[in-house]
């Protein structure tokens, strides 16, 4: 028997069932009632209105991911531009100038890219736990800078953009991975 096919909704899944054609064209359906069908939409309805109501904090969460990826691009930036010297090295005043730009944003918890943070570590958003970690390592690294000048090698500026690229690399893959923004 080649006839359409039916989907008959469950509470559990999805069955398919052939159904007999009548000679008017109009579709026999043996098991299927009104009630049955009633009771499915409205079963399929509240999924509907529990996934709507999740995709509005999905989308912050995304737009906060987002953030901190912009962040981190203008940060390694603004470390590009310090003056280097003759052989390439970052000179200290220019990178203490650079870092000053940036320390504000990273050390004060009511700053925006703290609270896309927090907000996305309440929503237990997967990996945000090495983002946080990432960005502690990254205050660290500056912090130490700033208060022993001696601690500062021509490898700094390198180690700090590496932190910033780990933490892009995190919010990249979760938007990826969890909100399929590309």
């Amino acid at each position: 028997m080649s006839g359409p096919v039916a989907v008959e909704l469950s509470s559990n899944s999805l069955n398919l069932r052939q159904l007999g054609a009548t000679g008017n064209g109009l579709e026999s359906s043996h098991g299927l009632s009104m009630k049955m069908i009633a009771n499915n939409k409205q079963h399929l309805q509240k999924a509907v209105g529990r996934m709507e109501k999740i995709q509005g904090p999905m989308k912050k969460q995304c737009e906060d991911l987002l953030f901190i990826v912009t962040t981190m691009e203008d940060w390694i930036q603004i470390l590009h531009e310090s003056e280097r010297g003759h052989s390439g090295v970052p000179l200290l005043r220019s990178v203490k100038e650079r870092c000053s730009e940036i320390l504000p944003n990273l050390n004060n918890n009511n700053s925006d890219l703290n609270q896309a943070v927090q907000r996305l570590s309440k929503a237990s958003v997967p990996r945000i736990a090495h983002v946080q970690k990432c960005l502690k390592d990254l205050r660290e690294e500056i912090r130490v800078v700033f208060d022993n000048e001696n601690t500062f090698n021509g490898q700094f500026v390198e180690d700090v953009r590496g932190k910033m690229g780990n933490i892009i690399g995190t919010a990249d893959a979760l938007t990826v991975l969890y909100y399929h923004q590309m």
